[in-house]
């Protein structure tokens, strides 16, 4: 009778043993194919920051360990106001490396362009222009509406009895035409112009990139390159590029092109150009809260910039000269081009069931 107890007491305990070693068994594997699902995630976001192209084909990597996951992603276009942006549901399924545990884990993210509201005006400064020097603008055809030209866009007043100011439509810039058959010139302000516009942002910074600009240290940040000067800049130059200060750049000097423009922020500094330097892109002179300056842009001996010029200060006091035309196809990189997508995780949207 006892030896019959025993036994039954050692096979009772070994059933014990045995459920605790599966259950033990299926924690390690859960916590293997949960790591390797997050993995998946993980690695899924990483191709997306490389490759905002990326569709969300499906594809699978076995990990140290031999984990495996598989991961795959579906798109929606999202509008909001003015802006445009893809969602990306992620979907990552981990392995163990038995392959007898498996967890699926889903998450969003935002797939945007750095450049939130791409400009509608070549030129659009906040605290009005004062002519003091000459500047040639080329207009928007279509920036006030459907065949409504625009080519200065601020809230406060452009002064055009000063100086020699010109602004004018494609066809006449690429005509050579400019300055003998204008849309506004000295002496003369015609609609192209929309100053003193009460829906003028009053946060130019945020308007542009949706950060305010009290925060302007996070779009810095998140900048491509950051620099003290504009000397490292050439043709090869894309993306958001941040100036810490004044930019100079030299005659015949080209920064970015029509396929590949840049976004240059020159913060607290002026911006000077000469014989014949082009930047392709937006640019943006940039002052900080706590500045109370004013900075010049200065462009010489046909410098020009084509996409838009945009400016949080008033601009014109010291004589300068810009040119800036209005060019579509630069802009629309601005928006779609990879080098300007950033990604961001939406909150509350992961989930493992």
């Amino acid at each position: 009778m006892l030896l019959l107890l025993a036994l039954m007491v050692t096979i009772y305990t070994g059933k014990i043993k045995l459920f605790e070693m599966r259950i033990a068994r299926n924690d390690v594997n859960h916590l293997a194919s949960f790591a390797a699902a997050e993995a998946g995630l993980m690695k899924a976001m990483g191709t997306l920051t490389e490759d905002p192209t990326w569709d969300g084909t499906a594809f699978n990597e076995t990990l140290d360990g031999s984990a495996t996951f598989t991961v795959s992603g579906t798109t929606e276009s999202v509008t909001r106001d003015t802006s445009e942006f893809t969602v990306m549901t992620i979907t990552s399924i981990g392995a163990s490396a038995d392959g007898l545990g498996q967890t699926t884990v889903v998450e969003q993210v935002m797939i945007f362009s750095v450049l939130a509201n791409p400009p509608d005006a070549p030129l659009i400064v906040k605290g009005g222009i004062n002519v003091g020097g000459n500047f040639e603008v080329v207009a928007n055809p279509n920036g006030g509406g459907t065949g409504v030209p625009l080519s200065i866009w601020t809230d406060q007043d452009v002064d055009m009895d000063n100086g020699s100011g010109t602004t004018c439509g494609q066809q006449e810039y690429s005509d050579g035409d400019c300055s003998s058959d204008p849309y506004s010139e000295k002496g003369f302000q015609d609609l192209d112009i929309l100053d003193n516009d009460a829906n003028f942002p009053s946060d130019m910074f945020e308007y542009m990139f949706n950060v305010p600009e009290a925060s302007w240290e996070s779009l810095r940040d998140d900048a491509d390159e950051q620099y003290e000067d504009c000397d490292s800049l050439g043709a090869s130059t894309t993306g958001l590029i941040w100036v810490e200060g004044s930019c100079g750049l030299n005659a015949g000097t080209v920064v970015g092109s029509t396929d590949d423009p840049v976004i240059l922020v020159v913060t607290d500094g002026d911006l000077s150009m000469n014989g014949g330097a082009t930047i392709y892109g937006l640019v943006f002179s940039f002052r900080k809260p706590d500045t109370l300056l004013d900075f010049e842009l200065d462009m010489n001996g046909g410098a020009s910039v084509f996409g838009a010029v945009a400016s949080n200060h008033s601009v014109g006091h010291a004589n300068g000269t810009f040119n800036v035309v209005y060019d579509s196809d630069v802009l629309s990189q601005l928006e779609q081009g990879d080098a300007f997508q950033r990604l961001a995780r939406i909150p509350g949207s992961w989930r493992d069931f």
